[in-house]
């Protein structure tokens, strides 16, 4: 082994052996949770989750401590801000996750068109890297055909990381997942470097507007209201009374007669009067 790699594995083995104390994991996970509703109990697992990960930034900004890394949290500015919360938050995605949503997105955006003919709006409240919004906006296409140029699709998340590459809507062979060979050649450009990359074609990306949100937000407050929302695999990480702040103010955003799609997992987790179940995960608004 040479002298350099000798110094890069003693560098990296000196931060695996950075001690993260009680105390300064209860003050990570509080933090956490007041910027993005998070629940990271003190648990092994969590506290295994925040030491492995928080590592990666005392490596980038060459801090010894996870005490000096507070203390550079702290102080605040965007960017700490927003490295921490992309460092804790995770990004688990795939074109047509859970695609039975897709499926049932498709069979009532007819009517929904015929009910609102003006405009549709659609908002995927956790857009991750960006898979989801554009299974949506693909999802559209194939159901409206010309009609598709009435829907309107947000999408937005609390990591600009993330957000940033779904905006951009380039992809890796192994983050096209999900998506078939001929919905691939439809929706997205070939793009050959030294790897092969895919592109959102200029009339899906066009219908799809990005933006940072943060569902922590005390009210949501939006100019129209959404006639589909989806909100998925998200509040699993949320505690109970989070939850039930956020179905609210999603709820407060959905138009009469609209719908409300959540993750798979997360059925268990709605109770409102204003909901009626429609099907796994998806709901009404009354």
């Amino acid at each position: 082994m040479t002298a350099v790699k000798k110094e890069a594995v003693s560098f990296i083995a000196n931060f695996e052996e950075i001690n993260l104390t009680d105390k300064m994991f209860d003050k990570l996970s509080k933090h956490m949770y007041e910027l993005a509703g998070v629940d990271l109990p003190n648990t092994s697992k969590n506290h295994a989750l925040i030491r492995n990960r928080i590592v990666k930034l005392l490596r980038r900004h060459s801090l010894k401590s996870y005490e000096e890394y507070w203390a550079l949290l702290e102080k605040g500015g965007p960017q700490i801000t927003s490295e921490f919360i992309s460092a804790l938050t995770t990004n688990m995605t795939s074109f047509y996750r859970e695609s039975s949503h897709f499926d049932f997105l498709s069979s009532v955006l007819p009517t929904l068109l015929n009910k609102f003919p003006a405009e549709l709006r659609i908002w995927c409240a956790a857009a991750s890297t960006g898979q989801e919004p554009y299974t949506i906006g693909i999802t559209v296409n194939e159901a409206l055909q010309a009609n598709a140029k009435k829907v309107r699709i947000l999408a937005t998340d609390i990591d600009l990381e993330v957000l940033k590459k779904a905006s951009a809507g380039i992809y890796e062979e192994r983050e096209m997942q999900g998506l078939s060979p001929v919905l691939r050649q439809k929706y997205f450009q070939s793009q050959k470097t030294k790897e092969e990359y895919f592109r959102a074609q200029d009339d899906l990306h066009s219908m799809i507007r990005f933006a940072p949100f943060n569902l922590m937000n005390p009210k949501f407050e939006f100019q129209h209201k959404f006639h589909v929302i989806f909100c998925r695999n998200v509040l699993i990480y949320f505690d109970e009374a989070t939850t039930k702040r956020v179905i609210e103010n999603l709820t407060s955003c959905l138009a009469p007669g609209g719908y409300l799609i959540l993750g798979h997992s997360e059925s268990g987790n709605v109770k409102h009067p204003q909901l009626k179940p429609m099907s796994r995960a998806v709901y009404q608004k009354l």
